[in-house]
């Protein structure tokens, strides 16, 4: 039983939810996160989240920098490479405040796909690739949540 409880609670951290209220959040934040990347986000987790994500295996594997073969590979139930983990965790959390800032998972989904002059015409899903990708679209959404366009 215990694997089924670390399942849940790896879930529930890669999750998107909508009402940001009821959003899971580790009881000690970073740490927590620190913890289950060391550890290994379990493919199936990664998974789930993919498909809420709308993410093709290909995408998914140029985000989390491994090939899809590899990430084919694993069991469902296997752990992943902290570093591979990490960036499951910072997709996760990314789309987590896109759906706050947007209102909504679908609505973020779709600017995360649209060519936007900020990012010189680019997806901004195209920056994922990179941890300065990354940040980018965080400081995009601050601005965009604090009304500031550019």
């Amino acid at each position: 039983m215990k694997h089924a409880r670390k399942y849940q609670v790896q879930e529930n951290t890669l999750m998107i939810v909508e009402n940001p209220g009821a959003a899971y959040t580790p009881g000690s934040g970073y740490y927590d996160f620190i913890e289950l990347s060391r550890s290994g986000v379990l493919k199936r987790a990664l998974l789930n989240l993919s498909r809420q994500l709308s993410f093709s295996l290909t995408e998914l594997a140029q985000v989390l920098h491994i090939s899809e073969r590899t990430l084919q590979r694993y069991a469902d139930d296997a752990k992943l490479g902290a570093d591979t983990s990490e960036r499951a965790i910072l997709l996760s959390q990314l789309y987590q405040r896109g759906t706050e800032v947007f209102g909504s998972l679908e609505n973020f989904k779709e600017w995360m796909r649209t060519p936007l002059p900020t990012f010189n015409y680019q997806l901004p899903i195209s920056l994922l690739d990179t941890t300065f990708g990354f940040q980018l679209i965080e400081d995009e959404l601050g601005r965009i949540e604090h009304g500031i366009f550019a």
